[in-house]
């Protein structure tokens, strides 16, 4: 799965991220106290002590101690005027946009599962993130408006009992909502994907002649092979053995499973059952470290650039005329063991997948794949054996088998290169090599074992390599993973809507912020901003930071007016000085508020996983979690301080 920015395990990530909040939060305390001081000190003159003190400890004992009977009072009053708003017809429309979206998705699509899924978490965000703005922004505002707050606080409620309160139950209802689509989503896609297909045996296999005296003894000996009928717009290749097991070759993602009933002097009937595959959660295991060896066999941490634009993969270049392949990207793995892996998939071998790049230097026959092989090595002696030979393409996932068990010819090879910080390192070392190459018995061996000679305390590396002459694959370090296993799809279906729901929590909290103080309307268009620049933060930051090629906002205008290329340097004159000191001070401000807003586009990954077919991580979940309840926090206590100075809360 591609993923430009990898997010960090929890343990690594939590406590600098906390000692930020911390700051932050700490930051912001002190400027609403020194605001505080002065308004009170401009107010009450010499006697402001008493009165600044006072408010002080009013508001910490409205942060800190509130009735949960009295905020789950003001969460059911909110359901109910949200139940009295219709707000089921949000409900009713989407389920309207289910029952209409079989028109408009393709099931005889080549990767249906990801049309579907992409469908339905797309609407399901929209139309339930809608909901939660609408429901925050418009709710306080109009209890001021029609009056119905000054029955309110007028009982003994704080202002921090009527903030939560309206938080919960914009989210009760937003999450009730969000768990009805779940589910009618999730069948949605289930049924819309779920087919089969028409096997007969007189017209659709065709005997599979055997030779003379050779007879069915063997079990897998073939004696019948074809296709499927045609169904959703592809066929099956199908196989049936002498043992009456039938192997159904994998199209489009996915496969079926066929029984077979046989009756004395009739032909045997074939059952297809439904396909199996098409939704999936694969559990990945992920190289930890990927280098690129060089013709020189020195390694470096990046591979050749060709060109692009996206740097997000390092190109290794194929053999020379009249020579083998010397470069290659090296992908190394730790914690590798046989429990790690599906107990029937480890004992023929370990499933790897890759989705590589393609750059071709001469044209040659466009349809003809790219070749590439695949090796494995021991890191800590050095051993490395070729596997296999495939071809791939661009944007295509190639799906191998490391066998458990292979013949190959031995070799001892050394990596040399610079690590991280930049100190030199050769593994294995010179003597463990020179012992290893003198080792008769282990360079005349032909037959390996996977795990015992190439996992070594967990590490193993597959090398990666391109064969053929003037063409170049281009990876990154989660192009290339091994398969572990499957996780449970409704579950990572699941994962993914939560996703939304920790998205809904935000906006609904900064709606409820923004409805103390504005009314609805400009609420409702302040926390829809909110939304556009948390899905827009990185561009932000870059931005803040200078990373966008063409420059700020007044440099992309003006090379506009003056009609000159991103690339080109702007000419050394007063407006290029103004309009460049111009986009810094719009820098600093860009990048203030994009370090501030909730990191919204963060939370697209779990869509990306759903629809790519990958279990989402339980520690994306714990990262995200923490982040949402970071912002939430003080937003909330934001919104108690904003009511509770308001003329109508004293």
């Amino acid at each position: 799965m591609i993923l430009e920015k990898p997010i960090p395990e929890f343990a690594e990530w939590f406590l600098p991220a906390a000692a930020a909040w911390l700051m932050a939060v700490a930051a912001l305390l002190g400027i609403t106290l020194g605001i505080g001081f002065i308004f009170a000190l401009i107010w009450h003159g010499k006697h402001f002590p008493r009165p600044f003190v006072r408010t002080v400890q009013r508001g910490l004992e409205g942060v800190t101690s509130f009735s949960a009977a009295r905020t789950w009072a003001v969460a059911l009053l909110t359901v109910k005027e949200s139940l009295r708003r219709r707000v089921i017809f949000i409900f009713a429309m989407f389920m309207v946009l289910l029952l209409m979206a079989g028109w408009f998705l393709d099931p005889n699509s080549e990767d249906p599962a990801r049309l579907y899924l992409s469908f339905v978490s797309g609407a399901t965000m929209v139309l339930v993130l809608l909901l939660s703005l609408f429901l925050s922004a418009f709710g306080l505002p109009t209890e001021f408006k029609t009056k119905t707050i000054y029955s309110i606080v007028t009982k003994p409620l704080r202002s921090s009992e009527i903030v939560l309160g309206r938080i919960i139950g914009v989210s009760v209802i937003s999450t009730a909502m969000l768990i009805f689509m779940g589910i009618a989503s999730y069948f949605f896609v289930t049924n819309g994907l779920r087919h089969t297909h028409l096997l007969e045996e007189r017209t659709d296999l065709t005997p599979v002649s055997l030779e003379s005296g050779s007879g069915t003894n063997d079990p897998r000996q073939i004696i019948f092979q074809g296709e499927t009928r045609l169904t959703n717009g592809h066929k099956h290749p199908v196989t049936v053995f002498a043992d009456g097991s039938v192997s159904v070759a994998q199209v489009n993602g996915h496969t079926h499973q066929v029984t077979v009933k046989k009756e004395e002097g009739k032909p045997a009937r074939y059952t297809v059952h439904d396909e199996n595959g098409t939704m999936q959660a694969r559990i990945p295991v992920y190289c930890k470290q990927l280098s690129f060896r060089k013709g020189d066999n020195i390694e470096t941490s990046e591979g050749i650039n060709v060109g692009e634009e996206w740097e997000y993969r390092s190109y290794i270049a194929g053999a020379a005329d009249g020579k083998t392949a010397s470069e290659a990207a090296i992908f190394c793995f730790r914690g590798i063991s046989e429990s790690a892996f599906n107990a029937e998939t480890i004992k023929q071998g370990i499933p790897v997948e890759m989705k590589l790049g393609v750059f071709r230097t001469i044209k040659a026959d466009i349809e003809q794949r790219v070749n590439g092989s695949l090796s494995i090595r021991n890191p800590k002696t050095g051993l490395k054996v070729e596997l296999m030979t495939f071809s791939t393409e661009e944007f295509i996932t190639k799906t191998l088998l490391l066998p458990r068990t292979f013949e190959g010819t031995p070799q001892i090879v050394q990596r040399r290169g610079r690590n991280d910080d930049n100190t030199l390192f050769v593994q294995p070392d010179d003597r463990t090599a020179a012992e290893g190459r003198n080792n008769t018995d282990l360079m005349q061996r032909k037959n390996f074992d996977l795990f015992q000679d190439f996992v070594a305390d967990g590490e193993v590396e597959i090398w990666l390599q391109c064969l053929d002459r003037m063409q170049y694959i281009g990876v990154a370090p989660r192009d290339l993973y091994l398969r572990a296993a499957d996780a449970p799809v409704g579950f990572n279906f699941a994962k993914s809507f939560f996703s939304i729901w920790m998205q809904m929590i935000i906006l609904t909290s900064f709606g409820v912020l923004f409805s103390t103080f504005l009314s609805g309307p400009i609420a409702m268009i302040s926390t829809v901003g909110v939304m556009i620049a948390g899905f827009a933060k990185s561009f932000m930051i870059d931005l803040g930071l200078n990373k966008v090629l063409g420059g700020g906002p007044f440099e992309s205008l003006y090379r506009l007016l003056i009609q000159q290329n991103l690339v080109t340097d702007l000419p050394s004159n007063m407006a290029t000085s103004f309009v460049k000191f111009s986009d810094q001070i719009y820098a600093y401000f860009l990048l203030l508020l994009g370090q501030t807003v909730p990191p919204l586009s963060e939370y697209g990954v779990y869509d990306k996983a759903l629809v790519q077919g990958f279990d989402i991580p339980a520690g994306w979940l714990l990262n995200h979690s923490v982040t949402t309840l970071a912002y939430v926090i003080p937003v909330v206590i934001a919104a108690y301080l904003i009511l509770n100075n308001r003329e109508v809360a004293k």
